[in-house]
């Protein structure tokens, strides 16, 4: 029995540990981490470059037309 105390026990911490690691592993101000994207920007890789935080404004936040139908053609429907 002492041995199956002590796999537990080891267990336990085992579990601690990496729920620990997990925890100071997060971002402390996950509400300051956005990208708004700089379509006209000088550098453009893989996308677009973030526009300078100090720059952004709520606009950018904000889209009025999710309530309108887009277009749902496809070009490579097999019709």
């Amino acid at each position: 029995m002492k041995q199956g105390e002590a796999m537990a026990s080891h267990l336990l911490i085992l579990l601690l540990i990496s729920i620990s690691s997990i925890a100071l592993a997060s971002d402390p101000s996950p509400l300051q981490d956005f990208c708004v994207a700089h379509p006209n920007g000088p550098v453009q890789v893989n996308g677009f470059a973030c526009k300078d935080p100090k720059l952004a404004q709520p606009t950018d936040f904000f889209f009025s037309g999710l309530h309108l139908p887009g277009n749902t053609s496809n070009p490579s429907d097999p019709k």
